[in-house]
Protein backbone atom coordinates (compact mmCIF):
# COMPACT_ATOMS: atom_id res chain seq x y z
CA UNK A 1 0.00 0.00 0.00
CA UNK A 2 1.29 3.47 -0.86
CA UNK A 3 1.77 5.77 2.17
CA UNK A 4 -0.91 8.12 0.82
CA UNK A 5 -3.48 5.30 1.00
CA UNK A 6 -2.63 4.18 4.56
CA UNK A 7 -5.41 6.29 6.21
CA UNK A 8 -7.97 4.10 4.42
CA UNK A 9 -7.05 1.21 6.72
CA UNK A 10 -8.99 3.05 9.46
CA UNK A 11 -12.20 3.16 7.41
CA UNK A 12 -14.88 0.48 7.90
CA UNK A 13 -14.81 -0.16 4.14
CA UNK A 14 -12.83 1.64 1.45
CA UNK A 15 -11.19 1.15 -1.92
CA UNK A 16 -8.65 3.09 -3.95
CA UNK A 17 -7.38 2.51 -7.44
CA UNK A 18 -6.40 4.33 -10.55
CA UNK A 19 -4.78 4.30 -13.94
CA UNK A 20 -1.05 4.87 -14.30
CA UNK A 21 0.62 4.75 -17.68
CA UNK A 22 -2.51 3.17 -19.21
CA UNK A 23 -2.40 0.38 -16.62
CA UNK A 24 -5.06 -0.14 -13.95
CA UNK A 25 -3.58 -0.11 -10.44
CA UNK A 26 -5.25 -1.06 -7.14
CA UNK A 27 -3.89 0.47 -3.93
CA UNK A 28 -6.49 -0.61 -1.39
CA UNK A 29 -9.67 -2.62 -0.96
CA UNK A 30 -12.01 -4.54 -3.23
CA UNK A 31 -12.21 -3.06 -6.75
CA UNK A 32 -15.69 -4.56 -7.19
CA UNK A 33 -17.09 -3.16 -3.93
CA UNK A 34 -20.11 -0.89 -4.48
CA UNK A 35 -20.18 2.66 -3.08
CA UNK A 36 -22.52 5.61 -3.50
CA UNK A 37 -20.38 8.25 -5.21
CA UNK A 38 -22.55 11.30 -4.51
CA UNK A 39 -21.54 14.44 -6.36
CA UNK A 40 -19.03 12.62 -8.54
CA UNK A 41 -22.31 11.94 -10.38
CA UNK A 42 -22.08 15.54 -11.61
CA UNK A 43 -19.11 14.62 -13.81
CA UNK A 44 -21.31 12.03 -15.52
CA UNK A 45 -24.13 14.57 -15.91
CA UNK A 46 -21.75 17.05 -17.51
CA UNK A 47 -20.55 14.34 -19.90
CA UNK A 48 -24.11 13.33 -20.68
CA UNK A 49 -24.83 16.91 -21.77
CA UNK A 50 -21.64 16.99 -23.84
CA UNK A 51 -22.67 13.86 -25.77
CA UNK A 52 -25.79 15.64 -27.00
CA UNK A 53 -23.84 18.78 -27.87
CA UNK A 54 -21.34 16.75 -29.92
CA UNK A 55 -24.25 15.01 -31.66
CA UNK A 56 -25.64 18.43 -32.59
CA UNK A 57 -28.93 17.78 -30.80
CA UNK A 58 -28.37 20.49 -28.17
CA UNK A 59 -26.18 23.52 -27.70
CA UNK A 60 -24.50 24.70 -24.53
CA UNK A 61 -26.53 27.88 -24.95
CA UNK A 62 -29.83 25.98 -25.19
CA UNK A 63 -32.29 27.29 -22.62
CA UNK A 64 -33.72 24.97 -19.99
CA UNK A 65 -37.29 25.75 -21.01
CA UNK A 66 -36.53 24.33 -24.46
CA UNK A 67 -36.25 20.93 -22.76
CA UNK A 68 -38.80 21.54 -20.00
CA UNK A 69 -41.70 23.59 -21.41
CA UNK A 70 -43.31 23.73 -17.98
CA UNK A 71 -40.58 26.18 -16.91
CA UNK A 72 -41.31 28.78 -19.58
CA UNK A 73 -41.60 32.22 -18.09
CA UNK A 74 -39.56 31.31 -15.02
CA UNK A 75 -36.07 32.32 -14.00
CA UNK A 76 -34.98 28.68 -13.97
CA UNK A 77 -36.30 28.21 -17.49
CA UNK A 78 -34.23 31.15 -18.73
CA UNK A 79 -30.94 29.51 -17.64
CA UNK A 80 -28.74 27.85 -20.26
CA UNK A 81 -27.61 24.24 -20.05
CA UNK A 82 -24.01 25.43 -19.76
CA UNK A 83 -24.93 27.61 -16.80
CA UNK A 84 -26.44 24.60 -15.04
CA UNK A 85 -23.35 22.49 -15.77
CA UNK A 86 -20.95 25.18 -14.51
CA UNK A 87 -22.92 26.35 -11.44
CA UNK A 88 -23.35 29.84 -12.93
CA UNK A 89 -27.14 29.79 -13.37
CA UNK A 90 -27.66 31.62 -10.09
CA UNK A 91 -29.97 28.91 -8.82
CA UNK A 92 -29.63 28.34 -5.06
CA UNK A 93 -28.10 25.18 -3.69
CA UNK A 94 -31.69 24.03 -3.04
CA UNK A 95 -34.94 26.03 -3.01
CA UNK A 96 -36.21 27.05 0.46
CA UNK A 97 -39.04 24.52 0.36
CA UNK A 98 -36.58 21.73 -0.28
CA UNK A 99 -34.39 22.85 2.61
CA UNK A 100 -37.40 22.35 4.89
CA UNK A 101 -37.87 18.91 3.38
CA UNK A 102 -34.21 18.14 4.08
CA UNK A 103 -34.50 19.23 7.70
CA UNK A 104 -37.55 17.01 8.21
CA UNK A 105 -35.90 14.01 6.58
CA UNK A 106 -32.22 14.29 7.49
CA UNK A 107 -31.65 10.57 6.99
CA UNK A 108 -32.89 10.81 3.37
CA UNK A 109 -33.26 14.51 2.45
CA UNK A 110 -33.78 14.09 -1.31
CA UNK A 111 -36.46 11.41 -0.99
CA UNK A 112 -39.77 12.39 -2.47
CA UNK A 113 -38.40 15.20 -4.66
CA UNK A 114 -40.13 14.00 -7.82
CA UNK A 115 -40.98 15.89 -11.01
CA UNK A 116 -44.06 17.56 -9.53
CA UNK A 117 -42.31 18.79 -6.40
CA UNK A 118 -39.27 19.94 -8.36
CA UNK A 119 -41.35 21.92 -10.85
CA UNK A 120 -43.36 23.49 -8.05
CA UNK A 121 -40.14 24.63 -6.36
CA UNK A 122 -38.60 25.94 -9.57
CA UNK A 123 -41.59 28.05 -10.55
CA UNK A 124 -40.86 30.35 -7.62
CA UNK A 125 -37.07 29.94 -7.47
CA UNK A 126 -35.10 33.14 -7.99
CA UNK A 127 -31.83 33.23 -9.88
CA UNK A 128 -28.90 35.60 -9.82
CA UNK A 129 -26.73 34.76 -12.85
CA UNK A 130 -23.10 34.89 -11.80
CA UNK A 131 -19.74 35.25 -13.47
CA UNK A 132 -18.27 32.93 -10.82
CA UNK A 133 -19.63 29.48 -9.94
CA UNK A 134 -21.90 29.11 -6.91
CA UNK A 135 -22.27 25.38 -6.23
CA UNK A 136 -25.83 24.23 -6.81
CA UNK A 137 -27.13 20.70 -6.38
CA UNK A 138 -30.39 22.05 -7.70
CA UNK A 139 -28.78 23.30 -10.90
CA UNK A 140 -26.99 20.07 -11.76
CA UNK A 141 -29.99 18.02 -10.67
CA UNK A 142 -32.19 20.13 -12.95
CA UNK A 143 -29.77 19.53 -15.83
CA UNK A 144 -30.09 15.77 -15.43
CA UNK A 145 -33.86 16.01 -15.07
CA UNK A 146 -34.20 18.30 -18.10
CA UNK A 147 -32.44 15.67 -20.20
CA UNK A 148 -34.86 13.08 -18.81
CA UNK A 149 -37.91 15.17 -19.71
CA UNK A 150 -36.57 16.01 -23.16
CA UNK A 151 -35.66 12.45 -24.10
CA UNK A 152 -38.45 10.67 -22.22
CA UNK A 153 -35.79 8.33 -20.81
CA UNK A 154 -34.75 8.05 -17.14
CA UNK A 155 -31.41 9.36 -15.93
CA UNK A 156 -30.12 5.88 -15.06
CA UNK A 157 -30.86 4.58 -18.56
CA UNK A 158 -29.34 7.65 -20.23
CA UNK A 159 -26.05 7.33 -18.34
CA UNK A 160 -25.85 3.61 -19.02
CA UNK A 161 -26.67 3.95 -22.73
CA UNK A 162 -24.45 6.92 -23.55
CA UNK A 163 -21.55 6.50 -21.11
CA UNK A 164 -21.37 3.28 -19.13
CA UNK A 165 -22.08 0.64 -21.76
CA UNK A 166 -19.69 2.15 -24.34
CA UNK A 167 -16.93 2.22 -21.69
CA UNK A 168 -17.62 -1.26 -20.34
CA UNK A 169 -18.91 -0.03 -16.97
CA UNK A 170 -21.41 -2.64 -15.83
CA UNK A 171 -21.79 -1.87 -12.10
CA UNK A 172 -22.53 1.88 -12.23
CA UNK A 173 -26.20 2.64 -11.59
CA UNK A 174 -28.65 4.76 -9.61
CA UNK A 175 -30.60 1.64 -8.62
CA UNK A 176 -28.35 -1.07 -7.17
CA UNK A 177 -29.97 -4.36 -6.20
CA UNK A 178 -28.39 -4.03 -2.74
CA UNK A 179 -27.81 -0.70 -0.97
CA UNK A 180 -25.16 -1.32 1.70
CA UNK A 181 -25.37 1.22 4.51
CA UNK A 182 -22.45 3.55 5.12
CA UNK A 183 -20.95 4.67 8.42
CA UNK A 184 -20.62 7.79 10.53
CA UNK A 185 -17.21 9.28 11.29
CA UNK A 186 -17.06 7.40 14.57
CA UNK A 187 -17.71 4.08 12.86
CA UNK A 188 -21.38 3.52 13.71
CA UNK A 189 -23.47 2.29 10.84
CA UNK A 190 -26.00 4.74 9.41
CA UNK A 191 -29.66 3.68 9.34
CA UNK A 192 -29.93 3.95 5.56
CA UNK A 193 -28.71 5.62 2.38
CA UNK A 194 -29.89 8.62 0.37
CA UNK A 195 -32.35 8.19 -2.49
CA UNK A 196 -32.77 10.54 -5.42
CA UNK A 197 -35.60 10.99 -7.88
CA UNK A 198 -35.82 14.13 -10.03
CA UNK A 199 -32.43 15.34 -8.76
CA UNK A 200 -30.59 12.14 -9.68
CA UNK A 201 -28.12 14.09 -11.83
CA UNK A 202 -26.74 15.78 -8.72
CA UNK A 203 -25.67 12.71 -6.77
CA UNK A 204 -27.53 9.43 -7.30
CA UNK A 205 -24.91 7.14 -8.85
CA UNK A 206 -23.32 4.10 -7.23
CA UNK A 207 -20.10 2.69 -8.66
CA UNK A 208 -16.98 0.64 -8.02
CA UNK A 209 -13.29 1.37 -8.30
CA UNK A 210 -13.11 -1.08 -11.22
CA UNK A 211 -15.80 0.82 -13.13
CA UNK A 212 -14.25 4.19 -12.30
CA UNK A 213 -10.89 2.93 -13.55
CA UNK A 214 -12.55 2.34 -16.92
CA UNK A 215 -14.13 5.79 -16.78
CA UNK A 216 -10.88 7.47 -15.78
CA UNK A 217 -8.93 5.52 -18.37
CA UNK A 218 -11.21 7.09 -20.98
CA UNK A 219 -10.34 10.54 -19.60
CA UNK A 220 -6.64 9.80 -20.16
CA UNK A 221 -6.94 8.01 -23.50
CA UNK A 222 -10.13 9.24 -25.09
CA UNK A 223 -12.02 6.74 -27.25
CA UNK A 224 -12.37 7.60 -30.90
CA UNK A 225 -15.67 8.99 -32.07
CA UNK A 226 -18.37 11.18 -30.51
CA UNK A 227 -17.88 9.95 -26.93
CA UNK A 228 -14.20 10.85 -27.04
CA UNK A 229 -15.10 14.29 -28.37
CA UNK A 230 -17.63 14.72 -25.58
CA UNK A 231 -15.02 13.78 -22.97
CA UNK A 232 -12.63 16.34 -24.46
CA UNK A 233 -15.37 18.96 -24.23
CA UNK A 234 -15.89 18.27 -20.51
CA UNK A 235 -12.20 18.97 -19.86
CA UNK A 236 -12.31 22.43 -21.40
CA UNK A 237 -12.33 25.35 -18.97
CA UNK A 238 -15.62 27.23 -19.12
CA UNK A 239 -15.21 29.58 -16.16
CA UNK A 240 -11.56 30.38 -15.32
CA UNK A 241 -10.54 31.31 -11.79
CA UNK A 242 -7.43 32.13 -9.78
CA UNK A 243 -7.07 28.67 -8.26
CA UNK A 244 -10.12 26.76 -9.49
CA UNK A 245 -11.55 26.61 -12.99
CA UNK A 246 -15.00 25.23 -13.71
CA UNK A 247 -15.49 22.79 -16.58
CA UNK A 248 -18.61 20.82 -17.54
CA UNK A 249 -18.95 18.93 -14.27
CA UNK A 250 -15.22 18.69 -13.61
CA UNK A 251 -13.34 21.20 -11.43
CA UNK A 252 -9.79 22.10 -12.49
CA UNK A 253 -7.26 23.05 -9.81
CA UNK A 254 -3.96 24.66 -10.68
CA UNK A 255 -0.97 25.62 -8.59
CA UNK A 256 2.56 24.57 -7.76
CA UNK A 257 1.85 20.87 -8.21
CA UNK A 258 0.39 21.37 -11.68
CA UNK A 259 -3.17 21.42 -12.92
CA UNK A 260 -5.54 18.51 -12.41
CA UNK A 261 -9.21 17.73 -12.90
CA UNK A 262 -11.20 16.46 -9.92
CA UNK A 263 -14.52 16.12 -8.19
CA UNK A 264 -15.55 14.77 -4.82
CA UNK A 265 -18.81 13.55 -3.39
CA UNK A 266 -20.62 12.87 -0.15
CA UNK A 267 -23.90 11.28 0.88
CA UNK A 268 -25.01 9.70 4.15
CA UNK A 269 -22.16 7.39 5.12
CA UNK A 270 -20.22 7.71 1.86
CA UNK A 271 -17.42 9.90 0.51
CA UNK A 272 -15.68 9.80 -2.87
CA UNK A 273 -12.92 11.45 -4.90
CA UNK A 274 -11.82 11.18 -8.52
CA UNK A 275 -8.91 13.03 -10.09
CA UNK A 276 -7.00 13.18 -13.36
CA UNK A 277 -3.55 14.66 -13.89
CA UNK A 278 -1.26 14.23 -16.90
CA UNK A 279 -1.05 10.46 -17.56
CA UNK A 280 -2.49 9.33 -14.22
CA UNK A 281 -5.91 9.12 -12.60
CA UNK A 282 -7.22 8.16 -9.16
CA UNK A 283 -10.51 7.03 -7.61
CA UNK A 284 -10.98 6.75 -3.84
CA UNK A 285 -14.24 5.51 -2.32
CA UNK A 286 -15.27 4.95 1.29
CA UNK A 287 -18.37 3.80 3.17
CA UNK A 288 -17.72 6.45 5.81
CA UNK A 289 -18.44 10.11 6.45
CA UNK A 290 -14.68 10.70 6.60
CA UNK A 291 -13.38 12.73 3.65
CA UNK A 292 -11.00 11.00 1.25
CA UNK A 293 -9.98 14.15 -0.62
CA UNK A 294 -6.53 14.29 0.96
CA UNK A 295 -5.95 10.62 0.20
CA UNK A 296 -7.04 11.15 -3.39
CA UNK A 297 -4.81 14.15 -4.00
CA UNK A 298 -1.92 12.39 -2.28
CA UNK A 299 -2.25 9.38 -4.58
CA UNK A 300 -2.59 11.61 -7.60
CA UNK A 301 0.68 13.31 -6.68
CA UNK A 302 2.61 10.02 -6.40
CA UNK A 303 0.92 7.43 -8.64
CA UNK A 304 4.14 6.74 -10.51
CA UNK A 305 5.25 4.69 -7.48
CA UNK A 306 2.77 2.01 -8.60
CA UNK A 307 1.23 -0.61 -6.33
Amino acid sequence: MLPAAEPLARHPRAAAGGVVGEEAVLWHGDPEGLFQIGSVTKVFTGLLLATYVVDGALGLDTRVDTLVPGLRGTAAGDASLEQLATHTSGLPRLPPGMWRQALRHRDDPYAGVDHTRLMSSLVTARTRPRSRPAYSNLGMGLLGHALEVWTGVGYDELVKERVCVPLGMHATTTRPQVEPAGHRRGGAQRPGVWHFDALAGAGALWSTVADLQRFLGAQLTRPQGPLGEAIRMTHQVRVPGKRLDQCLGWVRSHGRGGAFLWHNGGTAGYRSFVGVQDASAVAVLTASDRSVDRVGVGLLRQPSLGA
